[in-house]
């Protein structure tokens, strides 16, 4: 849609039927009875209240020469200009504070394209209601009640509905496009884990290419996507109507260890129920035990905690001997209060904001 804040003044078609019968000389009646309408026809398409359609076009085609597409295409543009127009003029004061609500998401979508740089006020509703696909800023916490199939929430608190629609909508459009190798099946998945798991050991560089690669094989459309600031969304799964499944979570500059145990709690969420629509948005749930027990099975590191020996050496012989980096291990003995909060400065990070 053109957004133009300030379009030429509409030009109906009927004023260039008025001006082609003015150069020849043909009169109304004469039109009528070459086009096979009748007068009164010809009269409301002069004064622009009826619109050129296309039988009409192909008809004038005959009368005065010019294409029917010609005609269709001064009518369109004509009924852009209006609906612009007439969308501008239905903004509403309430749409402006969803605006400001969205700020923190604003940049981020306006980085990835998806909004322009530079807009006025109205404008930018405008283009946030295309983007969010509604009509009408105000609905969107009806919306979002819609959205997800089931959505987690933690401590009782709900998302922002406008930051939920967007995450949503970004999600979507990063992934629209990308197909995968295969259909998606949950026990492709579960068989996938331990080559997922491996991926651990990956550069930075290469590993953007073999997530992509692994889940492709499971029918999984993955990608690590920037996020909202002030956002609590982590990640985004979705059924796909082609038999494919969409995977989106948080792929900030971060430690290495947030990011595995987040997507391996996805997968959780993915192997333990057939979602059609998902937005992770909590912290704490059962899938972080699914997480963990594919991180560090308890069994296992129950035992190793029990011993008391956390020292590097240790550690690296027990992540050896579980098929993981270090670090894995030491954020656990971080979160069970084995370690103290300073080790936490020399966890690696990712440098990525998006895969």
């Amino acid at each position: 849609m053109n957004l133009d804040p300030n379009p030429s003044a509409p030009r109906h078609p009927g004023e260039t039927v008025a001006e082609m019968l003015a150069a020849t000389g043909m009169s109304k009646k004469e039109l009528s009875l070459r086009s096979g309408v009748s007068e009164k026809y010809i009269d409301m398409i002069l004064r622009g209240s009826k619109e050129i359609s296309y039988v009409f076009a192909r008809r004038l085609e005959c009368a005065l020469g010019l294409s029917a597409r010609a005609w269709l295409d001064m009518q369109e543009r004509y009924d852009e200009v209006r609906f612009v127009r007439k969308e501008r003029e239905s903004v509403q004061p309430e749409e402006f504070d969803a605006i400001v609500q969205l700020s923190p998401v604003l940049s981020v979508l306006r980085q990835m394209g998806f909004l322009r740089d530079r807009v006025d006020d109205t404008d930018a509703v405008l283009e946030v209601r295309n983007f969010l696909g509604v009509s009408d800023l105000t609905k969107v916490p009806e919306i979002s009640s819609h959205l997800v199939s089931r959505a987690q929430h933690h401590g009782g608190v709900e998302p922002d509905p406008y930051l939920l629609l967007a995450w949503q909508q970004m999600c979507e459009r990063m992934t629209e496009d990308v197909g995968t190798s295969a259909s998606f099946g949950v026990e492709k998945l579960k068989a996938s884990i331990p080559a997922i798991r491996h991926l651990m050991f990956y550069s930075e560089s290469e590993l953007p290419f073999l997530l992509k690669k692994t889940f492709s094989a499971c029918g999984v459309v993955f990608r690590g996507v920037l996020r909202f600031e002030g956002s609590s969304m982590r990640a985004c799964i979705k059924q796909r109507g082609d038999g494919r499944l969409t995977l989106c979570v948080t792929a900030d500059a971060e430690r290495q260890d947030i990011f595995w145990r987040r997507l391996f709690r996805e997968i959780g969420h993915i192997v333990n129920e057939r979602l059609r629509r998902f937005v992770d948005f909590s912290e704490q749930e059962d899938e972080d035990t699914f997480a963990d027990e594919i991180l560090l099975p308890a069994e296992q590191y129950n035992i190793f905690a029990a011993l008391g020996n956390y020292s590097p050496e240790a550690v690296q012989r027990f992540a050896g001997s579980q098929t993981v980096p270090d670090y894995i291990v030491v954020e656990r003995l971080l979160r069970d209060g084995l370690l103290p909060e300073s080790e936490a400065e020399n966890l690696p990070r990712y440098t990525w904001t998006e895969i």
